[in-house]
């Protein structure tokens, strides 16, 4: 503040007006649309800023009309010391406690237009940090999902599967579940929950992988084959002896489709699908081959 002070107390000696009619009053800032406006508008540490055409040229000027010019400019500093020149002193924002100190800034705009001011000092002061919207609330709480690696079954089971024999394809209906995760922030609470739509089988011998929409059915030993069927399985075209370790790697996970809701201040919405861990599944693929025994 001294050297604000400082310089204005030099100006007022000298008699010197310290801009022309374009520079915005202080207190305002480029940009902040206040009353006073240089035509220039350019946010704190901003390297592009727009002029505002014929919106405060001097009497004769050419700047009339209307439309908005870029221009390109510098932010030299923070400052330290503050040097005493004769720039104008353009305000962004005000001390909102007695431990805040403000930064300076040389700004220097490029192609100066008309009568707008080129050249500035610049004090910023530290703008109040921002309060989180319910969404951004909502995806901290989506991030804190823990999204589990599934439980894995297959028929035939022990890691083996047939050629072109089906293997059934399922996992614990307990990972089905809903899961919710809760954030606070800035007297916001939201709730992020996370539903199951699909389970992924990439089988790891290079085809695309099966998408089932469900869990899937479980293969039950005790009723027979022609009573029961699945909804999510894979067969298997040829084995796995030219693979690593002779056998394919099934890699498993869950797809959630994922939902918001707030309060504190209402809100809600959705966050999209995203994919839980995976779980991974080697299995050996054989061939039921064919003997003939002669008769006896």
């Amino acid at each position: 503040m001294h050297g604000r002070v400082t310089l204005c107390l030099i100006a007022a000696a000298l008699g010197i007006v310290l801009a022309s009619p374009a520079v915005m009053a202080e207190g305002t800032g480029p940009g902040s649309g206040g009353s006073g406006s240089t035509g220039i508008d350019c946010a704190p540490l901003a390297t592009q800023c727009t002029v505002s055409a014929g919106s405060s040229g001097s009497p004769g000027g050419s700047g009339s009309g209307g439309g908005t010019t870029t221009v390109t400019c510098t932010w030299q500093g923070p400052l330290n010391p503050v040097p005493l020149n004769l720039l104008e002193l353009i305000v962004y924002g005000t001390q909102t406690s007695s431990s805040e100190a403000p930064d300076f800034y040389i700004v220097t705009c490029t192609p100066v237009l008309d009568d707008e001011v080129g050249e500035w000092l610049a004090e910023v002061w530290p703008q109040p940090p921002a309060e989180p919207t319910p969404g951004q609330v909502a995806q901290t709480a989506e991030a804190d999902l823990n999204l589990p690696a599934p439980t894995v079954s297959t028929a035939p089971s022990g890691g083996k599967a047939i050629v072109s024999l089906e293997s059934w394809l399922w996992i614990d209906p307990a990972d089905w579940t809903p899961i919710q995760a809760t954030a606070t922030a800035g007297g916001i609470t939201a709730t992020a929950t996370a539903r199951a739509v699909a389970v992924v089988w990439d089988m790891g011998d290079g085809n695309n992988p099966v998408t089932c929409n469900g869990p899937g059915v479980a293969y039950n030993t005790n009723i027979p084959d022609a009573d029961q069927s699945t909804t999510c399985g894979y067969t298997y075209q040829e084995t796995s002896g030219n693979a690593p370790h002779q056998q394919f790697t099934i890699t498993t996970y869950i797809v959630y489709d994922v939902s918001w809701t707030s309060v504190g201040v209402a809100g809600g919405g959705d966050l999209g699908d995203i994919a839980g861990q995976s779980t991974t599944t080697p299995v050996t693929v054989d061939e039921i081959g064919t003997v003939i025994v002669p008769n006896p």
